[in-house]
């Protein structure tokens, strides 16, 4: 890993309105571009895509912008880590193969300038949810995932956009309280195991807190928020990102 690293998750790109969708792309965009110049590295910590399944021969329209972004800085020598989320969870050699994207398909963990470092999406951790649990051996089974990927890709992609639609106004229609949260709570434990930073995404909620030189962090997201985690020598920092703005450091 070089000098610096930069964290982004849940821009669920596909979710919303043209408009929406043309400012999550141009900030996007923009921001590869400053991780590029920096040349820093790139860890993405799920939900970029609200819905994103992989086929042999096929890769979806909507992306396209975005993956050749990808590339551009992936050929310029910027290493990318995707830590798959409970929307794009079926990335796959496409991603690692043409694109050079190394793939965790549930967390990463790693050390950087002596700090012991863990990241993850963030979904189903600390807590015991047995309907959560069940659907992801539901979704996540090779068998399925075999039997999914005989659908058209038209058809996929709808199927899967309608689920993930679902999916979000389930989540947005509960009341949210950081407080005692089952993340906060895995973050204390894995401070109690060595780790000296905990990174999540998932809850679309940017947050840092630093405790006795401990650091837990969730990304938030590149829908509202367009925030990203910096992490350099100096420490672990929350920024706000919009293009032609400087940036907001917390």
């Amino acid at each position: 890993m070089k000098g610096a690293i930069y964290c982004i998750a849940d821009a669920h790109l596909g979710s919303d309105s043209e408009l929406v969708e043309k400012r999550k792309i141009k900030n996007l965009i923009a921001f590869l571009d400053k991780v590029k110049e920096e040349k820093a590295d790139l860890i993405i910590a799920g939900d970029l895509f609200d819905f994103y399944f992989e086929y042999n021969s096929v890769i979806p329209r909507k992306y396209f912008d975005i993956l050749a972004k990808l590339k551009e800085v992936r050929k310029a020598g910027v290493n990318i880590w995707f830590v798959a989320g409970n929307h794009d969870y079926w990335v796959g050699s496409f991603f690692e193969n043409d694109i050079g994207i190394r793939i965790y398909t549930k967390s990463m963990k790693f050390r950087f300038f002596k700090k012991r470092i863990f990241i993850a999406h963030g979904d189903g951790l600390g807590r015991f949810d047995l309907g959560h649990l069940l659907l992801q051996l539901l979704l996540r089974q090779p068998l399925n995932i075999f039997l999914f990927s005989l659908l058209h890709p038209n058809l996929a992609y709808a199927l899967g956009r309608w689920v993930s639609k679902m999916s979000r106004q389930k989540s947005s229609s509960k009341k949210f309280t950081l407080k005692d949260h089952p993340l906060q709570r895995f973050a204390r434990n894995m401070w109690e195991r060595g780790y000296d930073a905990v990174i999540v995404g998932h809850i679309h909620y940017p947050y840092i807190e630093k405790k006795n030189g401990k650091v837990f962090a969730i990304i938030g997201d590149w829908i509202d928020n367009f925030s990203y985690i910096h992490i350099t020598v100096n420490g672990i920092s929350l920024n706000y990102f919009e293009s032609n703005t400087e940036d907001r450091e917390y």
